[in-house]
């Protein structure tokens, strides 16, 4: 496991000795850092609170990622060098984000910090790599994002916070777009979903398109379900999954 090679004495410092500007936290954010910390000590934890003993590696990850990481405070990491952190810009300002060291997009899971912690103590999760919505059950799911399961008020705080989202990213281009993007698919609610049918045919948003849909339970139309299924062998399974029904002709299925 990651070393913890701060001392409770070290602790005041903590943020001094790691480089961390405290003014983009809140009180509250500090508080719970500092008694994360105290109080999550055992060894055998995969996650942890980022140390001196990995700050290298990390700001190796920063310097090459600087743009990329300019709206997150990170603070977290897990043994597969997977990194998480809050939000401290815009819309999405308390939420927790990881950050894969090979899937490089900022994918919000957690709706503020204390939810976050909560699911780590629980061991509810044991790692920081970015879900794969594909793969998520809708009815046992280990993260806040995405969600079947909210309150009105938690519906309608996403509602708005994913407007602004597909808003800014129509303004955006290239990474800055499909980073945006990929947050607005995992906050979206379902009422949203059918927004996302004009980037299905991107490369890259392909696959997390198709799987917020299946999370869902969301039909698409069943011709551009052939459509990709023409030119994306790989897909394949979840596109029948969503209702694509391609021609059988001697038990050959022609897409």
């Amino acid at each position: 496991a990651i070393s913890h090679n701060l001392n409770t004495q070290d602790m005041k410092d903590y943020f001094k000795l790691l480089q961390i500007d405290t003014s983009v936290l809140t009180t509250d954010e500090i508080r719970i850092v500092n008694d994360w910390y105290n109080n999550n000590k055992t060894e055998d934890c995969s996650i942890s609170l980022r140390s001196l003993h990995t700050q290298e590696a990390y700001h190796a990850f920063s310097k090459e990622n600087k743009e990329l990481l300019s709206d997150f405070c990170i603070l977290w990491e897990d043994e597969e060098s997977n990194y998480a952190g809050i939000c401290i810009k815009g819309i999405m300002r308390g939420k927790i984000v990881f950050i894969s060291h090979d899937n490089q997009h900022p994918i919000p899971v957690f709706r503020n910090i204390d939810s976050f912690l909560k699911a780590v103590k629980s061991n509810r999760i044991t790692d920081l790599y970015p879900p794969q919505v594909e793969y998520l059950s809708a009815t046992n799911n280990p993260f806040d994002y995405p969600s079947i399961n909210r309150t009105s008020l938690e519906l309608e705080q996403d509602s708005s916070a994913a407007d602004i989202l597909w808003n800014k990213a129509a303004t955006e281009k290239d990474d800055a777009m499909i980073n945006t993007i990929l947050s607005f698919i995992q906050i979206a609610t379902l009422q949203q979903i059918p927004k996302l049918k004009q980037y299905i045919f991107d490369d890259t948003l392909m696959g997390d398109i198709l799987g917020i849909y299946k999370f869902y339970g969301y039909k698409e139309d069943a011709n551009v379900l052939l459509q990709i299924g023409k030119e994306n062998k790989h897909f394949r399974k979840i596109l029948k999954e969503l209702g694509a029904t391609p021609q059988k002709i001697l038990w050959i299925e022609k897409w």
